[in-house]
C-alpha cells in the first residue's frame, strides 16, 4: 500500500469522526466510531467501518439506516477538507468488534460474580 493512500486514509477517518461529531441530526444516538477506512487502489471508492454502541441492536440498524443516507454529506466533507473536486464513493460497513469486546467483558464480570457468590 502507498504511503499517499495510507495518508488518504487515516485523514479521511480524522474528517468522517469529526463529521458525525458535528452532525446534528436528533435520529442519531449513542456513540459512533470510525475504526477504519479502506479506499482503493484508483481511490474512487473507500469502506467505512464504524462501530455504534449506546443503544440496541434494533436502534443501531435505525442509526446506520440514517447514515448510509446522509452519505452526501459525509461526501462534501471529505472533498471539503482535503480539497479535492470529488470524494470518494463510500460504503459504511458495520464493525462489531468493539461491540463484541463489551459482551465478552460482561460475560468475564458475569462468570466472575458467579465464582464470588458461590464462594
Amino acid at each position: 500500500m502507498g504511503y499517499k493512500k495510507e495518508m488518504m486514509e487515516s485523514e479521511m477517518m480524522k474528517i468522517l469522526s469529526q463529521a458525525f461529531f458535528n452532525m446534528k441530526d436528533p435520529r442519531i444516538e449513542g456513540m459512533i466510531s470510525v475504526t477504519r477506512v479502506e479506499l482503493s487502489n484508483d481511490k474512487r471508492y473507500a469502506k467505512v467501518y464504524l462501530s455504534l454502541y449506546g443503544n440496541d441492536d434494533k436502534r443501531n440498524e435505525e442509526v446506520f439506516e440514517v447514515i448510509e443516507k446522509a452519505k452526501g454529506y459525509f461526501k462534501t466533507a471529505i472533498a471539503q477538507s482535503l480539497h479535492t473536486f470529488k470524494a470518494p464513493d463510500l460504503t459504511f460497513v458495520r464493525d462489531r468488534g468493539i461491540e463484541k469486546s463489551f459482551e465478552i467483558d460482561k460475560l468475564f464480570k458475569k462468570i466472575e460474580n458467579e465464582r464470588h457468590n458461590q464462594n
